[in-house]
């Protein structure tokens, strides 16, 4: 119980983490919220400047809340930065300077119009003083104020008409309506680029409100998204104990059931005169001290039959050396050979129950310490544990199969020793990497004196091949591929 519940501990620890990061981000959020507020007082203080030219004041507060802009979005650079990328940041930055210099510039513009503004009206009042017609020098007049004061549109059409009239009617005032008109087509301009500046700084306005109100957003988001995901984590970390006990229940009576089964498996292991199995499983304490002596007892008959059996394969492998050593000896090796295949076929059977994976382990080992250049291995998991069989001619049957395939096997090639069996056999199959058998020998490589090699007897595999046969089993090439290697198949039936 101890594990689950320290797993989910450790979930809500992470969880409670990151919650912890949403008073941070609170932080962020007010600042940005704090931004946006100052936004509007830049527009308030920008529209009293255009109403109020006069009021300084307000140009004063302009520049000192931009300011404020400005430190409180330094101040949470870096969190921008990481939550989104550094041009999120520098386009920020750009639209705030770009909204304080464009409302710079718009107070230039400003203030130069109404210079032009104070320059015009001495200039008007000349023309209406020095016409001869005063009727329209005062409809210029009028025109003039309707534009300056209303921004009445047509207005600006009729100034031109009436001073134009004016130079054709009366020419000794054509120089002042002249000047009149440079100067009245300065306030124009300055009007257009007072547009234009007005509206890049509500584009800057709005971008800058753009930028915070997205950044506020991201931070919003991640706020619910780590509050959902602690919920969630809270939720998980219960379903996981209670889960967790009926697990650990569950597989607590399941080993009780698995032991209780194991001991009844080896006591009827022990009633087959077998003493190798050893319970090897957890159990409860209660039932600790009765497996631990079951297996001491266990392990010592183990023992004493490993003792008896290694003796015995010691005797086996005396005769496999005499063997190895007669066939080191070619001058004697074809009468010595003679000699052991008349053995194989003359010598009684003592048939007897024999553990078939021993006897092929201890003779892959016997073999592969003569032909240490070539690996062996073995895949004999599915043989019987016991076969009757006469153990000193299958043991010799199956030496002379695997250094024929370990002698025909170049330097680093391999040779697997495989065991089946079915209802009626056990097999053993013995594969090499060889050059393989060529088609018109394969039938002959059991006869009598048949080699292809000067310094062999050319009995091996028909010792093997006798040898088996008295055990009414076979020994054939199952498969052969010429450069592919070959495979001898050894069945030997379950005697009665």
């Amino acid at each position: 119980m101890i594990f689950p519940i320290a797993i989910s501990l450790a979930l809500i620890y992470v969880e409670l983490r990151n919650v912890s990061n949403i008073y941070q981000r609170f932080n962020i959020i007010e600042i940005v919220d704090d931004i946006n507020l100052l936004l509007l007082e830049l527009r308030r203080y920008e529209k009293n400047f255009l109403l109020l030219i006069e009021e300084k004041e307000n140009l004063r507060l302009f520049h000192d809340t931009i300011e404020v802009v400005r430190t409180k979005t330094k101040s949470i650079e870096n969190e921008i930065v990481l939550r989104t990328n550094t041009g999120y940041y520098f386009n920020l930055m750009k639209n705030v300077d770009l909204y304080e210099d464009t409302f710079g510039a718009l107070v230039a513009e400003i203030e130069q119009k109404h210079r032009l503004m104070e320059e015009i009206r001495p200039l008007g009042e000349e023309i209406e003083n020095n016409a001869s017609d005063k009727s329209m020098a005062l409809i210029l007049r009028k025109y003039e104020k309707d534009y300056l004061l209303n921004r009445k549109r047509n207005a600006l059409d009729k100034v031109y008409d009436v001073s134009n009239a004016l130079i054709k009617s009366e020419p000794d005032i054509k120089q002042a309506v002249g000047i009149y008109l440079k100067t009245f087509d300065e306030i124009v301009k300055h009007d257009a680029a007072q547009i234009d500046m007005l509206q890049k700084m509500r584009t800057c306005a709005r971008e800058i409100e753009k930028y915070t109100t997205g950044f506020s957003s991201k931070e919003r988001a991640h706020i619910n998204t780590v509050m959902i995901n602690g919920e969630r984590a809270f939720l998980y970390a219960a379903l996981f104990i209670i889960f967790s006990t009926v697990a650990i229940g569950y597989m607590v009576s399941q080993n009780m059931i698995r032991v209780m089964r194991q001991m009844e498996h080896a006591f009827d292991k022990i009633s087959e005169d077998t003493f190798s199995h050893v319970i090897t499983t957890n159990a409860p304490d209660e039932i600790k001290s009765f497996i631990g002596a079951y297996n001491r007892i266990i392990s010592k008959l183990n023992f004493n039959l490993k003792d008896t059996t290694k003796k015995i394969t010691a005797a086996d492998q005396t005769l496999l050396q005499k063997q190895s050593e007669i066939l080191s000896k070619n001058t004697a090796l074809r009468s010595m050979s003679i000699e052991i295949l008349a053995m194989v076929k003359e010598k009684p059977l003592n048939i007897a129950e024999t553990r078939i994976k021993l006897l092929v382990l201890d003779v892959i080992k016997t073999a592969s310490d003569m032909y240490r250049n070539v690996s062996i291995s073995s895949n004999i998991a599915q043989l019987p544990d016991k076969l009757p069989v006469d153990d000193t001619l299958v043991g010799l049957a199956l030496y002379n199969a695997i250094v024929n395939a370990l002698h025909f096997t170049p330097y680093g090639g391999k040779v697997v020793v495989t065991g089946t069996m079915d209802d009626q056999n056990a097999a053993i199959f013995i594969s090499d990497t060889g050059p393989g058998i060529a088609e018109d020998i394969a039938g002959k490589v059991f006869d009598p004196f048949f080699t292809t090699h000067e310094d062999a007897a050319g009995l091996g595999l028909t010792i093997a091949k006798a040898a088996i046969e008295r055990h009414s089993g076979t020994i054939t090439v199952d498969k052969t591929q010429p450069g592919g290697g070959t495979t001898m198949k050894i069945l030997l039936p379950f005697l009665k």
